[in-house]
């Protein structure tokens, strides 16, 4: 099943649109007909997203939301189901990534992923539902993370985040399918994108996706052939699900291999070496 159809002239929001996986669904929708509601915080991304979208006319339009902040969530919510008297799709793609010793967490870092990457859905969730009550059909779509389904050492605050993101839009796809309200959740593995550079607390520094990282067209195409087939969990790229299921049916397997994994990170954080703490991490992730 190819996608295009299933999205031409429909209804979208994608959070986090201004670049990564949040521009390439944002670009990959237009390209299938629908229209999209580019949302991120960051007004300048955002500007010189929607100029590499302009050869889409007026089907692609900015929206600056912080989405932590409900009252800004609860307004895009409500302009775009005004505007176009629907709410078709909605994509809680924003988020921030983590990688540090629990050691090194301060309750600022907790505050600020919790905030952004769970509460983030959760004003996104809460804000669409009654739009998609009422109208009896939606999608929404929220972006996890392998590490919302594999508990890798060293991204404790993350996938604390990230198995919550899982468990929600699990919960709730159970509970509201008979609705006509769909869930499903993303858990990419590396992707190129901004989120490498973007730490927890404080401002974004340019830095490389790491080799292994997919591009984000190819996530995006991934992502939006399970959301066409209603897939609950779209994990990927291949490498990354079958990861996932070998730690599901291997708990052994996956024990000896996550334990090996955390005394290789801590040897990569007492060096200060990020490139070991990443090879490390496709060395290992790769066999889970």
């Amino acid at each position: 099943m190819h996608y295009e159809e299933h999205f031409r002239g429909k209804a979208c929001i994608v959070t986090g649109a201004a670049s990564g996986i949040g521009f390439a669904v944002s670009e990959a929708l237009l390209q299938a007909g629908a229209t999209v509601c580019l949302a991120d915080r960051n007004a300048n991304w955002l500007a010189s997203a929607i100029e590499q979208l302009r050869a889409h006319g007026g089907r692609a339009y900015p929206a600056t939301v912080d989405v932590t902040r409900f009252e800004q969530v609860q307004k895009l919510i409500d302009d775009a189901a005004s505007s176009h008297g629907s709410m078709d799709f909605l994509f809680n793609n924003a988020g921030v990534g983590a990688t540090m010793p629990i050691a090194e967490a301060t309750l600022e870092h907790w505050r600020r992923i919790i905030d952004l990457n769970l509460w983030g859905v959760i004003h996104g969730i809460h804000a669409a539902l009654p739009v998609m009550r009422r109208q009896g059909s939606g999608h929404i779509v929220n972006t996890a993370s392998i590490a919302g389904l594999i508990p890798f050492p060293y991204q404790s605050l993350y996938s604390t985040t990230k198995f919550g993101v899982v468990a929600l839009s699990e919960c709730l796809r159970y509970e509201l399918g008979d609705e006509g309200i769909h869930f499903s959740v993303v858990c990419p593995g590396s992707v190129q994108s901004r989120i490498w550079g973007t730490p927890v607390v404080g401002e974004y520094g340019e830095t490389k996706s790491p080799a292994e990282a997919i591009p984000a067209a190819e996530a995006a195409s991934t992502i939006l052939e399970g959301v066409a087939k209603n897939e609950g969990i779209i994990a990927l790229p291949e490498q990354t699900r079958s990861a996932w299921l070998l730690y599901r049916r291997s708990p052994e397997v996956a024990e000896s291999m996550l334990r090996d994994l955390a005394r290789q990170r801590r040897v990569a954080f007492e060096s200060r070496d990020a490139e070991k703490l990443w090879s490390f991490q496709t060395k290992k992730e790769a066999n889970i």
